[in-house]
């Protein structure tokens, strides 16, 4: 049995090519075109039908070409949107408003309560933000400072070898071996702080020096005291709250003051100052003494073997050791 030519498949696009060659005379036969391609619009203007022949379209021969342009449908779609209906006319005039005032609902004199005042302790009142406040002695630099101010030498076991070999040139004779030194704050510190009226500016700072001065030496190593203006008055206090006068005992003093200057130059310190001077040096104690003011307005002339350093977030170790000790050699 002979099997049958296979057909080609019609699918849409053959459809809508056919629908377009046939000629329609009337808007009712366009329209009925429309409707088989699915689309709802109105009739378009009759063409006249060309003159070409019309063939079949077939997917294996070669594209038609273009058609003549149809003119487009003066009409609008039928699916356009409706126009929106014109807006209801309102009445003239004002209505009556059916609202009534009420009465004051909270008596007129009546007593505020507690929740709305600064009384209440349920709603206590937030602590206004405290700027912070830079310190004479920043941290980063404290520490160094201080330890550089404050460290005495001592000997250690190791021998000196330059100075051993210095005695032999010269032959001079030596009951002891030299040793060499090394730096220490193992002698602890005095720390003298003044509270007289020109200091008022810098009562934080010396608050501040003091928990440093505890950091670097230690609390159990520091003996503070205070005074107002004149420093060998210089006292603290017993746990039984007994004042305690101030002496040097051989350990450093740390004095924190501006020397009663008061920010302008003074051509002689207070007389008190070269008594406390000439007592540390008796007793072997090294004086430093931490001034916030610059040197331009220190006292021209002071005691010998007092070392005078600027109190100022600009001092660093080395400034303290040069002042300390011009010549080099440890204390």
């Amino acid at each position: 049995m002979s099997e049958q030519p296979r057909r080609g498949e019609i699918h849409l696009g053959d459809l809508a090519r056919a629908l377009d060659d046939l000629p329609w005379t009337d808007p009712n036969q366009a329209a009925a075109i429309a409707n088989c391609l699915g689309f709802g619009l109105a009739a378009q203007p009759k063409v006249v039908a060309s003159a070409r022949s019309h063939q079949v379209f077939d997917r294996r021969s070669t594209p038609r070409q273009a058609k003549s342009e149809r003119p487009s449908a003066s009409a609008p779609p039928i699916l356009m949107p409706p126009s929106p209906p014109n807006p209801v006319p309102l009445p003239a005039g004002v209505l009556p408003s059916g609202l009534k005032r009420l009465p004051t609902l909270a008596p007129p004199h009546q007593e505020v309560p507690d929740w709305l005042t600064e009384r209440n302790a349920a709603f206590p009142a937030e602590p206004e933000p405290q700027l912070a406040r830079a310190t004479l002695l920043p941290e980063r630099t404290a520490r160094h400072v201080l330890s550089a101010g404050l460290a005495t030498t001592r000997a250690t076991g190791r021998i000196d070898l330059g100075a051993l070999i210095d005695a032999v040139c010269r032959r001079q004779p030596l009951r002891d071996l030299p040793r060499r030194r090394e730096a220490t704050l193992d002698r602890g510190c005095q720390l003298l702080l003044d509270y007289s009226s020109s200091m008022t500016p810098f009562w934080e700072d010396l608050r501040q020096l003091c928990e440093q001065v505890h950091e670097v030496v230690g609390a159990h190593a520091t003996r503070v005291y205070s005074f107002d203006t004149q420093p060998t008055q210089a006292r603290t206090w017993t746990p039984a709250g007994e004042p305690v006068p101030w002496r040097p005992d051989g350990r450093p003093v740390l004095a924190a003051t501006d020397l009663g200057i008061q920010g302008r130059a003074a051509a002689e310190p207070n007389p008190d100052w070269p008594m406390l001077a000439a007592d540390c040096a008796k007793a072997g104690s090294p004086l430093i003494l931490l001034i916030p003011w610059p040197a331009e307005r220190w006292p021209r002339t002071f005691a010998p073997g007092a070392t005078r350093i600027h109190w100022g977030p600009r001092t660093t170790a080395g400034m303290v050791r040069r002042a300390a000790d011009p010549a080099g050699n440890w204390r």
